[in-house]
């Protein structure tokens, strides 16, 4: 579980706080469904099963003439009872109406076949009517799409630049750089060069990174805990590559005080010296492969799937990338992060060679 007071715990409760404010307007009972999830699910699941459920009972008011008033929360135990499949259907056929892409219908089915099964389980109802509805399942090929990700040779490229600074990022755009932009690049590059190289070369998700503190590393052993999806603590392999960022990054942290006392253990601060949030990785991670040029719009994920891709590409090993993933089922590995079948195939064309090894061999004693 996720250690009391530490980054992950603290946005778990700020998502469930959001998550729990929705279900005000709702009947009590999606409240409880809710709350028994906390012990099968993560945080922005449960968020995003409040607004699923949410969705699905604005409908049921805006179709059923029956319900006595406007508000959600008159939605009684007994309207879900006269649900039938033709129901779920026309809900289904809305979704797909009003613009929902497949994983998102998908998940919303999902989503309602739980809420409902909790109700039987709890002898709220007494059948499921999803039961009698068009099932939508997990379409593999609706999901084989491009793996987007950083090209092997972009790799260094990335690392190398973060780690120029405003010199060597100069060098990659036609138009110059601001005096701003080349101080903020100058001024970071040691805390940037530390970050891409633990999403790099740890997989480690953007949440993940911010969330460490100076507490969670254990550089003589090569180790760093981390507060994994699924309130689940881990212990994460680090290799010397990375233990030597993040060694020059502790020696300027050390100069550093925190705006709060809050964030005295973090790792990684921001210019206003606090913890770096989310969406400024996600900031940085846009702005350096901009630079170097990607084709792919790549996001802190897509550098997960590069050093899941990659660790899989090196060893053949899917339990060893699993488990340095953090996946509980490695068939999640082998759908997202091993490469599609075209690209697998370009990277070994030339193994089986029908001419050039026949012709460079010896020829055989007479």
């Amino acid at each position: 579980m996720a250690k009391p007071g530490s980054y992950r715990a603290q946005n778990d409760d700020m998502i469930d706080e959001k998550a729990f404010a929705i279900c005000r307007d709702l009947p009590p009972f999606v409240a409880a469904y809710l709350s028994m999830r906390k012990g099968n699910s993560t945080a922005k699941t449960r968020l995003s099963y409040a607004y699923d459920i949410r969705h699905f009972f604005l409908w049921l008011r805006d179709t059923t003439s029956s319900l006595p008033g406007d508000a959600l929360s008159e939605i009684t135990i007994d309207v879900l009872a006269a649900l039938r499949g033709s129901d779920i259907d026309a809900y289904v056929a809305y979704l797909w109406s009003t613009g929902n892409h497949y994983a998102g219908v998908h998940r919303k089915f999902c989503c309602l076949n739980s809420f409902f099964l909790y109700l039987i389980r709890k002898d709220l109802l007494t059948a499921n009517p999803l039961d009698k509805a068009e099932k939508i399942t997990k379409n593999e090929s609706k999901n084989a799409t491009h793996m987007v990700k950083l090209q092997p040779k972009e790799i260094p490229l990335l690392l190398d630049t973060v780690e120029g600074g405003a010199k060597t990022a100069q060098s990659l755009v036609s138009g110059s750089l601001s005096k701003r932009q080349r101080s903020a690049l100058e001024r970071n590059k040691v805390r940037d060069l530390a970050i891409f190289s633990i999403l790099l070369g740890t997989g480690i998700r953007v949440s993940e990174c911010v969330g460490i503190n100076i507490s969670d590393l254990d550089l003589e052993n090569c180790i760093l805990e981390v507060d994994r999806k699924g309130a689940k603590r881990q212990r994460i392999a680090l290799s010397d590559e990375v233990i030597a960022a993040i060694k020059d990054y502790l020696q300027l942290r050390e100069s550093i005080t925190p705006a709060s006392p809050l964030d005295e253990d973090a790792l990684f601060l921001s210019e206003r010296r606090r913890r770096m949030c989310v969406q400024t990785v996600e900031a940085l991670v846009r702005k350096y492969t901009v630079l170097i040029g990607t084709k792919e719009h790549i996001t802190p994920h897509k550098l997960r799937k590069t050093y899941g891709t990659e660790l899989y590409n090196e060893t053949g090993d899917i339990f060893l990338v699993a488990q340095a993933l953090g996946h509980n089922d490695v068939n999640t590995t082998k759908q997202y992060y091993v490469e599609e079948s075209t690209e697998n195939l370009l990277r070994h064309r030339n193994v089986f060679q029908m001419r050039t090894k026949k012709n460079t061999q010896e020829e055989p004693p007479t």
